[in-house]
């Protein structure tokens, strides 16, 4: 069957529009609602290690991106390029031909590509699922999902709200600025149909200082400056039928955060020594200067239309149809390394990606014995890129020419030794264009049977066909040094059909303890390794697979004044899929590890001791490890070119990572109430790369947070501080490519909005 036509059809014959329906953080009685298995439940009842954190909490502690929201939740972590890793493992690559194990869905579809992904703005809640999520979230999560949904449209009622947050972080560069508007309007439009519309607009001064002057007017944007819009429309025409209907559009300008490297330490013989000195920039763990010469900026658009139709049967079965198309534009350049002279200048690329999904699924009624879920989803995207990366390797301008670099030189037909006879564009470099197809077809279902009041099975399987397809054209313009092999034009194809799976059981001690334990496979498809390193070699990485075992335990005490929750887990992954730097080609390639083991525990305990206080505590403690990875990379210097990595820890996997956060609403008789917030992170030893180089593992983080304001009914008003301490944890760190061609370990840092001490102001009214 063509994947286009199923999909049409599929969507066409249901005649939907959009949009999911998700409870708020809590119900009226306080207890915390999530939808970690795609329907409302008690946080209690759900048996799946969940770390939800509400719109308000998100508000208050000013977490406005994912990369702040690791301060939430200890089990998730970012690295690089938007990379992140729940329980240690993540997909730690910046190629756009794979997918990551850590999924993302907002509003239950579900964005395979992190350029899809908006900043948070006008949200119901966040949930950090932990372990493999493939049964029921539309595409496979092998590792993890992160499940975001929006606020939703109310029927008769005429609401809003505006937020704003104004930043100040005095210890970056020029005591960076940031503001960050957000809004909000849900209109009944009669009694049947409700729209809401929100949005928000932000822009952030640079982190870095620049040093250097650009060439032939290339762009220089240090600064982040987004923006998004999203419309969500209802139509309830009866008590059975429902539509939903939601288009967004959002916009990225600046590089902040994800191309504003500095350099933390130089290796012995680097040669961006001396350019880095007449810059007057030294590298150091301190170093918030960058260089560059051709420039650097990022432009991301996004666009998406997602629809939902459910009808409600007498019976308390639920029929629903969500089809969604996503689809975003992005080009960006850096200069590759950080100086004012023409190393490596230009790192471009230009990249179209669109994802189209239908699901349909039908929901059996939770009250009943036999409750649960199963339906049908298809999934098609398409992905263009161009790139390339070139520079002259700070050779001067007037060897260039000649013989035998002939780097802008006339090339002289039948030109015999010291004449050139071809005409370079670069000294050095690489490029590529990349077409890709990902098509898949997934059947699914899972069930729960209550075999007593107390006691309930869980049993869930998935058949997933991954059809891939590649067109990768390599090398075409010409360098003195090539990076790869030229390829003129390969095509491949790969496919593969899986079978994943769920089995457990639950066991309700009272209405407030539960215990259960569960067993599943989870899944990630095949892809493609984006840069050919052999004529040979199949561009094909295999598919991920995960065996995962958990157990846990949840309470509430003293009238749910008190929850403990605690969970223990093993994983073993088979062909994880990881990125890493390859000596032998001088360049970033894809590939298998063979095994990954990870086991630990994570707690949770939320006490309201007195009436207006609340503390909550998260933990997790880790042991991810590499079980066998007989072709790791070496790092430059290391005397090897590849290495078994087996038993060493994985990119994004600290021992031990724990938060505190303790929140104090005043008692008082009048209209307006105080109150104080303290937060507190803390995190052990994690390395960023898969080779063992000590450079790039950074230390404990010790992160505290803290606020102070005031509230009413309809409006708020704080002062706070992130970071209060100003420990300067990077965002990430890595091995420079340029010095590791020669051989040579050199480290880069990248800094993010966590890293700085960030004062400010929040406002905030509703209506």
């Amino acid at each position: 069957m063509k994947f286009r036509s199923y999909l049409a059809s599929v969507s066409l014959s249901a005649m939907v529009l959009v949009a999911p329906t998700v409870a708020q953080a809590q119900d009226n009685s306080g207890e915390i609602i999530v939808t970690a298995q795609r329907r409302p439940e008690r946080l209690q009842n759900v048996p799946v290690s969940v770390t939800a954190v509400s719109s308000d909490v998100l508000k208050a502690r000013g977490l406005n991106d994912l990369t702040q929201m690791t301060l939430a939740a200890p089990s998730l972590q970012s690295g690089a390029d938007n990379n992140f890793a729940v329980r240690g493992v993540g997909t730690s690559a910046f190629s756009s031909s794979i997918e990551s194990s850590v999924a993302y869905a907002q509003d239950e579809v579900n964005l395979t590509n992190a350029g899809l992904i908006y900043s948070f703005f006008d949200l119901a809640q966040v949930e950090v699922l932990n372990g493999p999520q493939g049964l029921l979230f539309g595409r496979n999560a092998s590792a993890g999902l992160l499940n975001v949904s929006s606020a939703k449209p109310q029927l008769g009622k005429t609401s809003g709200q505006f937020d704003l947050e104004l930043d100040r972080r005095p210890t970056a560069a020029n005591n960076s600025n940031g503001i960050i508007a957000r809004g909000a309007v849900n209109l009944p439009l009669g009694d049947k149909a409700a729209l809401r519309l929100a949005g928000f607009n932000e822009y952030q001064m640079p982190l870095v200082n620049f040093s250097g002057a650009l060439n032939n007017g290339a762009r220089n944007e240090l600064n982040l400056r987004r923006f998004g819009l999203r419309a969500s429309l209802l139509f309830k025409p009866s008590e059975a039928l429902t539509f939903t209907v939601i288009g967004d559009v959002g916009q990225d300008r600046g590089v902040l955060g994800l191309f504003d490297s500095t350099y933390r330490q130089l290796g012995a013989g680097s040669a961006n020594l001396a350019q880095l000195a007449s810059a007057g920039i030294t590298a150091s763990p301190g170093n918030i200067t960058v260089a560059g010469n051709a420039g650097y900026y990022r432009d991301v658009d996004r666009n998406g239309l997602q629809a939902k139709a459910s009808y409600l049967l007498d019976n308390g079965i639920e029929i629903s149809n969500i089809v969604a198309w996503k689809g975003f534009t992005r080009k960006q350049q850096l200069d590759t390394d950080g100086t004012g002279s023409n190393g490596a200048d230009f790192n471009r690329s230009s990249t179209s990606f669109n994802q189209f999904s239908n699901e349909l699924r039908i929901a059996l009624p939770g009250e009943n014995r036999l409750s649960g879920q199963a339906g049908i989803y298809a999934f098609r995207s398409t992905l263009k890129e161009v790139a390339q990366i070139a520079g002259n390797n700070y050779f001067p301008s007037f060897l260039l020419p000649r013989y035998p670099f002939c780097v802008g030189a006339t090339a002289v037909a039948g030109a015999g030794a010291g004449v050139c006879s071809v005409s370079n564009g670069y000294f050095l470099g690489f490029d590529r264009v990349v077409r890709q197809t990902n098509d898949g077809l997934a059947a699914f279902g899972q069930l729960t049977y209550k075999l007593t009041d107390k006691l309930q099975l869980i049993g869930g399987a998935r058949v997933t066909q991954d059809i891939v397809s590649i067109r990768l054209v390599q090398n075409q313009q010409k360098y003195f040094v090539t990076f790869g092999i030229v390829e003129p034009g390969r095509s491949e194809r790969v496919s593969n059909t899986n079978f994943s799976y769920k089995l457990g059981a639950q066991y309700n001690l009272t209405r407030d303890v539960m215990a259960y334990g569960t067993y599943g496979r989870g899944y990630k498809g095949p892809g493609f390794n984006n840069n050919a390193v052999s004529a040979s070699a199949s561009l094909a990485i295999k598919p991920e697979t995960n065996e995962n075992v958990e157990i846990g335990l949840k309470t509430s005490w003293l009238q749910r004044k008190l929850i403990v929750n605690l969970s223990a887990f093993q994983s073993n992954f088979s062909n994880y899929q990881i990125q890493s730097f390859d000596l032998s080609s001088s360049s970033f390639v894809t590939q298998n590890a063979a095994t990954v083991k990870s086991k630990g525990a994570e707690l949770t305990i939320t006490a309201r001791p007195l009436r207006g206080l609340t503390i909550s505590t998260n933990a997790t403690l880790l042991d991810s490890k590499f079980g066998n990875f007989p072709g790791a990379q070496c790092y430059p210097g290391q005397g090897c070119t590849t290495y078994n990595a087996a038993g060493r820890t994985t990119p994004l996997a600290p021992k031990f990572t724990g938060t505190v956060d303790v929140n104090y609403e005043f008692n008082s008789s009048h209209a307006v109430r105080p109150f104080v917030g303290v937060n507190f992170y803390h995190r052990s030893s994690m390395n960023f790369t898969t080779q063992p180089y000590p450079g790039t593992t950074f230390g404990q983080s010790n992160i505290w947070g803290g606020t102070l304001g005031l509230r009413a009914d309809n409006w708020r008003a704080s002062v706070f501080c992130k970071n209060c301490t100003d420990q300067r944890v990077p965002g990430a760190l890595g091995l420079e490519s340029g010095d590791g061609n020669a051989g040579i370990a050199t480290v880069t840092q990248r800094f993010g909005q966590n890293s700085f001490r960030t004062i400010g102001l929040q406002l905030g009214f509703n209506f």
